[in-house]
């Protein structure tokens, strides 16, 4: 038969499925494709998803071998060609009434071998020439995939029980996976048979399914005599009343607008693009799958930069929030700020979404679309809107809320402009009352300003309206669920072994220990670390503002701070829970963070049998952290002379441990300081180890080496008296000698990383 020419109009897919075999769907099929055939100028393909090879299509058509996707597979495979499209059109098995069969394979094996990777692309290039039926078996495993580029689905049921219980489990499994329900129409096929139920009852059925039935055609004796005489009822028998009822479905075929076709639902865009590759590489991206992967990414471009022009999807978004709240009222289901909302009501709330969803008339929307908006909406109604996505990725460290149409976070370190947005302010503010308020606090005009912890363990700071200016602010502190170990900050590059051995023997022979660092170091995770080398037996007190520190010793007891209530009664303040604290009798004492008068408490604790505590700071350098130290504890208390704090911080801190973060996001600890005594009314310090940085390489990464100074610690002694030695060598090996003004000498040192030679 010579090859047509590919029409301009956009092709037409039909689905056809059924909930069990013998409903007949399969001389529907040949049925439609011959009527359709003869009543539009397309050529039309008929594409039997059939996983047993039957070839039935072909025997009716008398097509004595048609050529399959495993064929065509197998001939292009090898083929160097400059037209792929021409060349698939002409290896289509065509009959004589214009309409051809593509089966999948000619044995089970070869069918086995097709995956929807494989086939859609052939799908996306035939397309362009062929209107496809696509006969749907039920038990065939890839059959998800044709609802995703199907504009019609018909679902052929007989009147039977059984077909009917299959309906329904298999219409829940469609509608989880977010299938698009609305294309999909129901032809009740022999619905008169003897023993039927009676139609009536089909239709209540159906209908309570949200479905209505298109057509009832009638039982048929002529259809099985005419099959046995390999024939084909619309063309032997035209105006039987069998077929007379499938010119309906032919008139809803003819009337159908194509539905954008969602050809990489069920495969990746890599997969599909790869496929492609594979079968037409010389003209990837000329045709039918180059344009369909275009055209798929520049939807997503345009959904991702502005939300396939926001405004459609946001009004879509309200309108179907507002029906959506509507049904939750009728059906009396509560969704309140102060309550997280159940499995249950999560899975009902999103029932009512894709309901609601099916019911909009011309929706344009993919699978993926229609996942990602339902989705959405229910983060919106029942979570944290937007950022429900970014608490859910375990790589986001820090959820950053500047307006509502700017949210950054900051992964690996990094600051980055995320895609998502809030709608409004209003929208902001609700979030952030849904997040403060299972936790007893409130936020409004009278108390604009909110410091909280989530169930997780993430920090939670808010602030509104009137304080702030430019819109409500969030700001979530996130923690890794599994608390980092040593051997996850020697691959961040945040330590070295050496240093972090040091580390954990000083907390073995209890000395004391402050962490500095400036915001976002990963000072508090830091110390998290530290106090896991604290002994199984010790009595251990934490005392934060917001409880973050996750210890994984059984005897631990947490205390955490509390804000004044709404009357500006009840505070409880870091100070006052370390000085409860030593009536609990503790072993050891770890303070979250030091910002005021606790650091006095705190200092009095180390220096009274309260040896080995560890606390934080802010401070850019260990010199800095000394200074903050002496302000906050004359802050707790006026009347101190400067010689009486600063004799008290020498002899009660013993380490100093200082954290940096470089210009690449990382964060290393750059100075391990020893104090020892003061000196002509300063404060004595020594630094053991430092992080030398000595450059940066092509991607912007900081190197650089940790490095002893030569310094013995004043209390090494300690280490052989409690039987935890450490090697004298590990504060010579390599050293690094300081300047006058503290600098190293990069020039002393004998472990500095060369650059690579240049080649000649």
């Amino acid at each position: 038969m010579a090859e047509m020419e590919p029409q301009k109009t956009e092709a037409k897919i039909i689905a056809l499925n059924s909930p069990k075999e013998g409903a007949g769907k399969t001389t529907l099929t040949l049925n439609l494709a011959l009527g359709w055939a003869g009543i539009q100028k397309r050529p039309v393909l008929i594409v039997p998803l059939d996983p047993l090879a039957r070839q039935e299509h072909s025997f009716y058509l008398d097509i004595k071998k048609p050529v399959s996707v495993a064929d065509i597979l197998r001939t292009l495979g090898n083929a160097n060609i400059a037209v792929v499209g021409g060349l698939l059109r002409g290896k289509v098995s065509m009959s004589q009434w214009g309409v051809g069969v593509l089966p999948l394979g000619n044995t089970r094996a070869q069918v086995a071998s097709i995956s929807p990777k494989i086939l859609i692309p052939i799908l996306s290039r035939l397309s362009q020439t062929f209107d496809i039926f696509l006969d749907v078996d039920s038990s065939f495993p890839m059959q998800a995939f044709s609802f995703d580029i199907a504009d019609k689905i018909f679902w052929v049921s007989n009147a039977t029980r059984t077909h009917l219980n299959s309906t329904v489990q298999l219409f829940n499994d469609y509608k989880e996976q977010r299938y698009p329900m609305e294309r999909v129409s129901v032809i009740c096929n022999q619905y008169d048979m003897p023993g039927s139920i009676p139609y009536e009852e089909v239709e209540r059925f159906y209908n309570s399914l949200g479905r209505d039935i298109d057509v009832f055609l009638p039982w048929d004796e002529g259809i099985m005599a005419a099959s046995n005489r390999k024939e084909v009822e619309i063309i032997s028998n035209p105006q039987s009343e069998w077929i007379k009822g499938l010119r309906l479905v032919l008139a809803k075929i003819r009337d159908l607008a194509p539905a954008p076709k969602d050809w990489t639902a069920s495969v990746t865009d890599d997969e599909f693009t790869q496929a492609a590759k594979e079968i037409w590489n010389p003209i990837v991206g000329a045709g039918a799958a180059g344009a369909h992967v275009e055209s798929h990414v520049a939807v997503e471009e345009e959904g991702e930069a502005g939300r396939t022009k926001l405004s459609f999807w946001d009004d879509l978004k309200q309108k179907i929030h507002k029906d959506v709240v509507r049904t939750l009222e009728i059906e009396r289901i509560v969704i309140s700020d102060e309550s997280t909302a159940s499995a249950q009501t999560r899975k009902r709330v999103a029932a009512i979404v894709d309901d609601i969803l099916q019911k909009q008339p011309n929706l344009q929307f993919s699978r993926d679309q229609r996942t990602r908006f339902a989705s959405e909406l229910l983060d919106e109604i029942l979570g944290l809107g937007p950022l429900e996505t970014l608490m859910r990725d375990p790589s986001v460290t820090e959820i950053m809320v500047n307006a509502f149409d700017k949210i950054f976070i900051e992964q690996k370190g990094k600051l980055t402009l995320t895609k998502y947005k809030f709608r409004n302010n209003e929208q902001v503010v609700q979030v952030i009352k849904r997040i403060v308020s299972p936790l007893g606090r409130r936020i409004d005009e009278s108390v604009p300003l909110v410091d909280a912890r989530l169930k997780d363990g993430s920090r939670v700071n808010a602030i509104i309206a009137p304080l702030a200016v430019s819109g409500p602010t969030l700001t979530i502190r996130r923690f890794s669920q599994k608390p980092f170990g040593p051997e996850d900050y020697y691959r961040f590059g945040t330590i070295s072994p050496e240093c972090m051995e040091f580390l954990e023997k000083c907390v073995r022979i209890r000395k004391n220990i402050i962490v500095c660092g400036g915001t976002g170091t990963g000072k508090t995770t830091f110390l998290n670390a530290l106090s896991g080398y604290i002994a199984d037996d010790e009595r251990i007190i934490t005392v934060e503002d917001t409880a973050e520190l996750r210890l994984q010793q059984p005897h631990w007891v947490s205390l955490e701070s509390r804000p004044p209530n709404v009357e500006g009664k009840g505070q409880i303040t870091i100070q006052d829970l370390v000085k409860n604290c030593l009536r609990m009798r503790p072993d050891r004492i770890v303070v979250g963070e030091c910002r005021g008068g606790e650091a006095l408490d705190m200092l009095q604790a180390m220096n009274t049998g309260h040896e080995g505590s560890l606390t934080t700071i802010h401070a850019n350098t260990p010199r800095d952290g000394l200074s903050r130290l002496e302000a906050m504890c004359m802050q707790a208390s006026a009347d101190l002379p400067i010689f009486a704090i600063r004799e008290m911080i020498s002899s009660a801190v013993n380490m100093i441990v200082q954290l940096s973060r470089f210009s690449d996001g990382s964060r290393k600890v750059t100075y391990i300081t020893e104090m020892h005594g003061q000196k002509d009314g300063e404060i004595q310090s020594t630094d053991l180890f430092r992080y030398v940085q000595t450059g940066v390489d092509e991607n912007g990464k900081v190197q650089g080496v940790f490095a002893p100074t030569g310094n013995l610690p004043t209390f090494y002694r300690d280490f052989q008296a409690k039987g935890v030695p450490v090697p004298e060598e590990v504060f010579t090996k390599g050293a690094v000698k300081l300047g006058p003004n503290g600098e190293p000498d990069l020039s002393s040192m004998t472990n500095v990383p060369q650059p690579p030679a240049k080649p000649q």
